[in-house]
């Protein structure tokens, strides 16, 4: 029973996946019947491009679903499929024209929109190569109303598209400070805890607090306090690497996650990202400093246990003098603190 909500869950969280699903569901229901008949008619070459636009469909599918590369398998899904109705009209006369439409604008759900275009192309080139128009009106016909459907096709998949990346960065930005919030950092410290698995990879995690934040919110207001979080998500991500990530994770504590960085990159990376705020992080009182705890990915780390140790580091910063960077000592320590973390299925 556990099986039904697991593939819903897979299948609402990857709408490529979902699409070539359930194309391939609907080609074997809507073609196979077609392919019997002309079988049985004696009909074997229209058969056969019936069979392979069938198997190509389920073999994409059980691609897709196994490997989760649904670009490359929508793609594969396309090319053939595009291919196949490039010749059908030589084959089935007339009638193989009904299908180009469906063809066209699967191709822009299945597969990126420069290659729809380009086997829509391919399509409109082979059909007027191969299907018995009765007359040059009726081609001209068939051209400019394929020629309508792969531009109605390309405005909606592009405006789609255009929607999903809104979507995406409101699901996994922080609408202030513009940088990845708590819901991005679960997923991507994830995938570290993979690659550490996996290939052994170090990684370091920190988490960093503006020092006597609540003072600049008390004397001058929220918006004073917002313009400084601003200023300093731009400086943090300004002097980190490409592939360093920073993440607010609430208030004025963020997040920076070192992949593939051992002790002393870390130490290196959070030493100039501290200097660069010291010189230019500025409130309405002056120089705004912060303090950093940080921790290297130990064996057997999940995310929760790796960010509390993190965290731990920073409460020893803070208690130390505040403006430092500190990394987690392993052994643990008596009343030491740690971070309430709300997992998913939890309370």
């Amino acid at each position: 029973m556990r099986l039904v909500p697991q593939l819903i869950v897979r299948l609402g969280g990857d709408i490529r996946l979902a699409m070539i699903l359930l194309f391939g569901a609907l080609t074997v229901v809507s073609v196979i019947p077609f392919a019997i008949f002309r079988a049985l008619q004696g009909d074997w070459v229209a058969a056969a491009v019936d069979t392979l636009m069938v198997l190509t469909m389920v073999g994409n599918a059980s691609f897709a679903w196994m490997t989760g590369r649904t670009v490359l398998a929508g793609s594969i899904n396309a090319v053939v499929v595009s291919a196949t109705c490039a010749v059908l009209p030589g084959v089935l006369g007339m009638a193989g024209l009904f299908w180009i439409y469906t063809v066209l604008l699967a191709n822009f759900m299945l597969a990126p929109r420069w290659l729809a275009v380009s086997c829509g192309l391919l399509i409109l080139v082979g059909a007027l190569m191969t299907a018995p128009f009765p007359h040059a009106m009726a081609a001209t016909a068939f051209v400019v109303s394929t020629a309508l459907v792969m531009l109605y096709a390309f405005i909606f998949a592009s405006l789609t598209e255009y929607q999903r990346q809104r979507l995406v960065g409101l699901a996994t930005r922080d609408p202030l400070t513009g940088v990845a919030n708590r819901r991005s950092m679960e997923v991507e410290l994830a995938d570290v805890l993979r690659s550490h698995q996996e290939q052994a990879q170090p990684a370091a995690l920190a988490v960093v607090d503006l020092d006597h934040f609540k003072r600049i919110n008390d004397l001058h207001g929220h918006d004073a306090g917002d313009r400084v979080l601003q200023a300093f998500a731009q400086l943090v991500e300004h002097c980190i690497r490409k592939r360093d990530r920073l993440f607010r994770f609430g208030g004025e504590e963020f997040v920076l996650l070192f992949p593939a960085t051992d002790r002393e990159g870390a130490r290196a990376a959070l030493e100039k990202v501290q200097r660069e705020l010291r010189e230019n992080l500025m409130g309405p009182d002056g120089p705004v400093t912060v303090s950093i705890g940080a921790a290297l990915l130990a064996p057997g780390d999940d995310w929760p246990a790796w960010l509390a140790r993190a965290d731990q580091a920073l409460y020893l910063a803070k208690r130390s003098g505040r403006d430092q960077v500190r990394f987690d000592d392993p052994r643990p320590s008596p009343g030491e603190r740690r971070l309430h973390l709300v997992m998913p299925g939890s309370g």
